[in-house]
């Protein structure tokens, strides 16, 4: 055993980690034109999709019409949540042990949540079909603050879990901390 204490400079120029130099070796054939991207890839029958999503971050989908999307040339199908529900597609589990709608299925519940789905021979059909599908909304109040979630008086976003009081969406799954004013 020695010691000697090493200089934290000495030190510093060991490690290896955040914040430390390191050799790249892939950037010269990026910089030359020469690198390989996932966009890249091209097969035979490849398809490519698109989605439509909600402007809102918190409105009722009060129809969706699809037909002049459908009629593009190169659009193979457009989906939504109703199409998934004879499949039971429409929902899928989560994490947290609660579901999820794949499509927004009568609400959509954020800004950005996708409403329908486009499959389409490449990505310029799929971008215009998107642009061709009209859906029809109810704005609802949205909630932006997230200490205004719990208030009596709250827009309720899922429906079905509005009485719901424990689990991964009730009181009892949030940190006793939470209730003690903070973190």
């Amino acid at each position: 055993m020695t010691s000697e204490i090493e200089s934290s400079q000495a030190r510093t120029q060991k490690l290896e980690g955040l914040g430390t130099r390191r050799k790249r070796v892939e950037d010269i054939r990026f910089t030359q034109g020469k690198g390989n991207y996932v966009d890249d890839l091209k097969f035979p029958g490849m398809l490519f999709g698109g989605f439509v999503r909600s402007p809102y971050g918190h409105a009722r989908v009060k129809s969706i019409n699809k037909e002049a999307a459908i009629k593009l040339p190169g659009v193979k199908a457009v989906l939504t949540a109703e199409d998934l529900k004879p499949l039971k597609l429409h929902w899928m589990p989560t994490l947290a042990g609660d579901v999820q709608a794949v499509l927004a299925d009568g609400k959509v519940l954020f800004q950005g949540q996708e409403v329908a789905f486009v499959v389409a021979e490449d990505r310029y059909i799929a971008a215009d079909a998107v642009d061709l599908i009209e859906v029809d909304y109810e704005e609802l109040p949205a909630l932006v603050d997230p200490t205004r979630s719990m208030a009596a008086d709250a827009p309720i976003l899922r429906d079905d879990l509005k009485d719901k009081t424990s689990g991964a969406h009730g009181r009892a799954s949030i940190p006793s901390r939470l209730h003690l004013g903070g973190w």
